[in-house]
């Protein structure tokens, strides 16, 4: 084993591993599970710190250990099974290439892979939240996630305690904060290089004085980054394998990244145990974990989305906000959360009608049971629901198409092109595309009695990747010209996209309209 750096030197602080990986750990190496277990501290709970409340959410067991130590019961334990260690040792791109199985497991940063990427066919894209991994020595008996507002913006901090009186802390913040709070501008590290940047420490021990009780945050070259979405489309390649970050990784808010490592480095050794040909040891490796690694991703993607843009929600009741975070990946979802946490749920739900001002008051009719089925202003108008139907351009009656749709308790009709209809007993509205003048028409909104949307198509594409920041960007733009509201129609996927037997046409629409 190589390693660049020193035997007790460790960056970060704490790691966490789910109950699910312990097990995986126990049944793999009982010596080194044991030895983890002595040194870690369990956490069962969530505490969410809102602005204008605590919540508590129990049952989510997890095991933290310190960085340093876990590294340390490693070292130790690949020793005792023969291991040849040399520390303080970069072993430069294509060194050992002349061994039977080299593993690259340097980080989502691997010189290793990256001095050769077509190799692997490497993709890297980043976050947009700056966030920095810190430490301290206040007490936390949670999971605690807290937010803080300041005149420039919000700052969230994680923190998870790995120790007696030793808890890691990563904070983050949205870009526009961060600018407008200073933390942007390069720190000095002349006469600390590779330190951490310190200004900023004491900045965000100022920030969360109030949930750090008279502790400060400490550093541990602690700087500001973005974070690495690295995947691989090819795992090996020759007598080379990647495990951990240097093969994909997934947002630290889904607590994963040494916690998959380990589980690769299981998976690829039982696979190198199994068969004497590493090429087919590797294939056999990749196979198993790729499944499972990927839905880690597509849980840690959302979860990304959601912290980049968790000040947009700090306006919610602090029940809505907790159903919005506990939610915010299908890892939970509302039903699963409603078995879990039922009060919370009311909570959240009640907050919800209170705000759209349908809640039950006493010896009153409870309010609706669905969100469905609550009243909506949309600008001057006011909807008996959230039901909306679209009325197609070919419908030859669209007069009686909305007479209909009212009868079956629709909200709201909306009509494509600019028709109007005599006195309609339902709100109707317009849809407009962009390209057929959308902005002239958004622009008369304010002169309008009814709702005017944009349609705009939704690409066939990760909802969670550039092509759906470019949908945001779309919609966000239209609202802001005078739409309130969008209408989204799914995009045919160009016919060199298809699969092999698939249909280019598309199906016409209902004679009475969409239901939505």
């Amino acid at each position: 084993m190589y390693e660049r750096n020193a035997p007790h030197e460790a960056n970060g602080f704490g790691v966490v591993f789910s109950a699910r990986t312990m097990s995986r750990l126990r049944r793999s190496d009982p010596e080194t599970h044991a030895r983890i277990v002595r040194a870690s501290v369990t956490v069962s709970d969530m505490e969410l710190r809102h602005p204008r409340a605590t919540l508590r959410y129990g049952g989510f067991d997890f095991s933290s250990i310190s960085r340093q130590t876990l590294l340390t019961i490693l070292q130790e334990q690949a020793a005792s099974a023969g291991a040849v260690l040399h520390f303080g040792h970069h072993a430069a791109p294509g060194s050992l290439d002349d061994a039977d199985v080299v593993v690259y497991a340097d980080g989502a940063n691997s010189a290793q892979r990256d001095a050769r990427p077509e190799r692997f066919g490497t993709t890297v894209r980043y976050g947009a939240s700056p966030y920095m991994w810190l430490g301290t020595e206040a007490p936390f008996d949670a999971a605690t996630f807290a937010f803080v507002a300041t005149k420039h913006g919000h700052f969230a901090a994680h923190a998870y305690p790995y120790a007696e009186g030793l808890t890691t802390v990563v904070v983050e913040t949205d870009p526009a904060t961060w600018q407008a709070s200073g933390m942007d501008r390069p720190a000095d590290h002349a006469r600390n290089p590779g330190g951490s940047d310190e200004a900023s420490l004491e900045r965000l021990s100022e920030l969360f004085a109030d949930h750090l009780g008279g502790h400060k945050l400490l550093g541990n070259r602690s700087r500001w980054a973005t974070f690495r979405i690295v995947r691989n489309a090819r795992w090996s390649e020759g007598n080379a394998v990647l495990l951990g970050d240097a093969a994909h990784t997934a947002h630290f808010t889904v607590g994963s990244g040494t916690k998959l490592a380990m589980e690769d480095a299981i998976a690829l050794a039982e696979a190198l145990d199994r068969d004497a040909d590493p090429r087919a040891a590797f294939a056999a490796y990749e196979r198993e974990r790729r499944a499972l690694v990927t839905r880690t991703q597509e849980w840690a993607e959302p979860s990304m989305r959601w912290w980049e843009t968790f000040g947009r929600r700090l306006h919610m009741a602090p029940a809505q906000f907790g159903l919005h975070f506990m939610t915010r990946t299908s890892a939970l979802t509302y039903e699963g959360l409603r078995r879990r946490f039922a009060d919370r749920v009311d909570e959240a739900e009640e907050a919800y009608r209170t705000a759209g001002g349908t809640a039950a008051r006493p010896g009153a009719a409870p309010g609706p049971a669905h969100g469905v089925a609550a009243p909506l202003l949309l600008g001057s108008v006011r909807l008996p629901n959230r039901l909306v139907e679209v009325v197609p351009e070919e419908c030859d009656d669209p007069a009686a198409a909305v007479r209909a749709a009212g009868a079956r308790g629709t909200g709201l009709v909306l009509l494509r092109g600019a028709r109007t209809l005599p006195r309609p007993d339902v709100a109707v509205g317009s849809v407009l595309r962009p390209e057929r003048g959308g902005g002239a028409a958004a622009r008369e909104t304010a002169a309008r009695t009814a709702p005017l949307f944009a349609e705009v198509a939704c690409p066939a594409a990760d909802a969670w990747g550039p092509a759906g920041d470019e949908l945001t960007a779309t919609v966000r733009a239209l609202v802001a010209r005078g739409c309130e509201g969008v209408l989204l129609t799914p995009d045919p996927a160009p016919s060199t996209d298809r699969a092999p037997g698939s249909r280019t046409d598309s199906a016409p629409g209902p004679a009475a309209g969409t239901r939505t």
